[in-house]
């Protein structure tokens, strides 16, 4: 009978965690990285809906176009994971390698930076990899527009890939251990945590040409959230998010915000902030930059995923 029941399992891809399933397509999810867990939270009231503790060395997820399937990656890992929401549970694995620090979904195709290798890995949504591309040293932020922009943590460029001829079309200078950005109209923001004992202070923007100009944002941008008319800057070292002009490029207001927080994001109108060592997610309200919430999630908040219905 037991042996019925271990083939009965392994013909309907029986995982041995099941979780709550998620059947809410609009959805906020934070990858909790002190534990290992992944919470769910409904950007419409601004309510938990269920974590999931997965208990593996996690960096950040992906949700996949058919808005059910989540990527689970992490450096340490060696493989992708992923999960059905709806189900609950394990339903594959890719098989990467070590070194998956980020992943952006550029159309039908996921894109890995891979610190292992100092590259960034395409792969199909299938899980099967279709192209290796050389770039700088620990590839780690990657923005997504016409062609990927991919900021090499350990290194002094920035890479610009174009997806479709699995080529490196350029490199720009940039300061050392840059991380965070957004791509606002033709511009590139980035951000960083400066190099050893040097803070970094300042946002820097970028155009296809260079560097144009920097913003001061102590200390440690790292984090970037972009509407039509601002961006909302996340200061990692001073706990401090600031709503910058697009245009003007004045900060227009600014507020104080959670404990060591590492991660924004913008969805539904209002701002999000991943507090690590408080572990809670507090609501900002964009136009009178002030904290009108916070939620309680899994220990050490690191990465946001949405999910829109």
């Amino acid at each position: 009978m037991k042996k019925w029941l271990l083939l009965i399992c392994l013909l309907a891809g029986c995982s041995g965690n099941h979780f709550a399933p998620v059947t809410q397509s609009n959805l906020l999810i934070t990858s909790n990285i002190k534990e290992g867990s992944i919470s769910f939270i409904d950007p419409k009231d601004d309510k938990l809906l269920t974590t999931w503790k997965i208990n593996k060395a996690m960096m950040g997820t992906l949700l996949l176009p058919d808005g059910d399937t989540l990527l689970l990656y992490g450096k340490q890992l060696d493989r992708v994971y992923t999960y059905s929401l709806a189900k609950g549970r394990e339903i594959g694995q890719w098989n990467t390698g070590e070194g998956i620090a980020n992943a952006v979904l550029m159309g039908s195709e996921v894109v890995f930076a891979n610190q292992h290798n100092d590259t960034v890995d395409v792969y199909a949504l299938t899980g099967k990899k279709t192209a290796e591309i050389a770039v700088g040293h620990q590839p780690l932020t990657m923005l997504a527009d016409q062609k990927l922009y991919v900021l090499n943590f350990q290194d002094t460029k920035m890479s610009v890939v174009d997806i479709e001829t699995r080529t490196v079309t350029d490199t720009l200078s940039i300061p050392f251990s840059s991380v965070g950005g957004g791509i606002v109209k033709d511009e590139i923001w980035i951000g960083g945590h400066g190099n050893g004992q040097e803070v970094n202070e300042s946002i820097h923007i970028y155009n296809t040409k260079g560097m144009k100009r920097s913003i001061a944002a102590p200390m440690m941008p790292i984090g970037f959230a972009v509407d039509k008319d601002y961006v909302y800057v996340l200061s990692h070292g001073s706990a401090t998010l600031r709503k910058i002009n697009r245009d003007t490029y004045q900060e227009e207001g600014s507020v104080q915000v959670g404990s060591n927080p590492f991660a924004v994001t913008l969805t539904n109108g209002r701002i999000y902030v991943a507090s690590y060592d408080s572990d809670e997610v507090y609501v900002v309200d964009p136009k009178r930059m002030q904290l009108t919430d916070s939620i309680r999630v899994g220990k050490g908040p690191f990465h946001f995923t949405e999910g829109k219905g």
